[in-house]
């Protein structure tokens, strides 16, 4: 890892209920397939780190999980475009937070540049968002993709406010890779400053132990074997990476805040 990589500090317990009970009746059935984080993570970070009102934007919305939770807890979610896949999933979420009588509102951009940027009520407050990968992804073609969505949204960021990536743990010809560190690579490229690294549990813990949930089915994906071959249990967690804009002009690594939504 690099040098200035912030260790894990606190382990967060958000692990409880399992991922698919904390989608059921919040969320679509479809959101269960996008591993990038769980309502219950995107909760915690949402609340620990804006208050009412303020703006949480996800550069890579996947189904609008983070988008439904910021609007539930009474937050402004901003948004760029979703994957083709993904915009049905995304547009009922949405509907559902509504629904259940949620006070907080969703934009959704159709490009970097959409005008409607500049009606939002203020600068972003908090950019959460989650890595994705498949069993057949490219790490370096994920990772280029992250450095794109935080270098779109940059400048949209207020100083001091916080950048907030999630990613489970990625096995490739059975070994664990370094995610973390490429991560920070990635943010530090666009002048992100690291901040702190939490873990949250996805499974329970009782009596001072993690219980994995299941093992997982190899099949023929070598990320779900060891370095043995044998199979892996399911992640018990999701690293955060937590990171902040630089407070003014004057820090190294400023982004330009010119164009921001105001």
């Amino acid at each position: 890892m690099p040098k200035n990589v912030v260790r894990p500090a606190s382990v967060w317990a958000t692990g409880n209920r399992s991922p698919r009970q904390q989608i059921i009746g919040r969320h679509i059935g479809a959101t269960r397939s996008d591993t990038a984080l769980t309502p219950a993570i995107a909760r915690w970070i949402i609340e620990t780190y804006t208050e009412p009102g303020e703006i949480v934007c996800d550069p890579n919305p996947g189904p609008g999980l983070v988008l439904a939770e910021a609007v539930r807890a009474a937050r402004h979610a901003l948004a760029l475009p979703t994957q083709p896949r993904w915009e049905s999933a995304l547009e009922a979420n949405l509907d559902l937070a509504r629904l259940a009588g949620s006070t907080g509102h969703a934009t959704l951009l159709d490009r970097i540049d959409d005008p409607r940027a500049a009606d939002l009520p203020g600068v972003v407050d908090l950019v959460l968002t989650g890595l994705r990968h498949t069993p057949a992804s490219d790490p370096s073609r994920v990772l280029v993709g992250l450095y794109e969505d935080l270098d779109a949204v940059a400048d949209w960021i207020r100083p001091s406010g916080h950048v907030v990536i999630t990613c489970h743990p990625w096995r490739r010809r059975g070994r664990l890779l370094d995610l973390p560190g490429k991560i920070h690579d990635a943010a530090e490229a666009v002048g992100l400053v690291p901040s702190d690294h939490c873990i949250a549990l996805t499974s329970p813990a009782r009596d001072g132990h993690v219980r994995s949930r299941a093992r997982m089915h190899t099949g023929s994906f070598p990320e779900s074997t060891d370095a043995h071959g044998l199979p892996t249990a399911r992640p018990a967690h999701i690293d955060v990476l937590i990171f902040r804009t630089p407070t003014s002009a004057l820090d190294p690594g400023t982004t330009n805040t010119e164009g921001a939504p105001r």
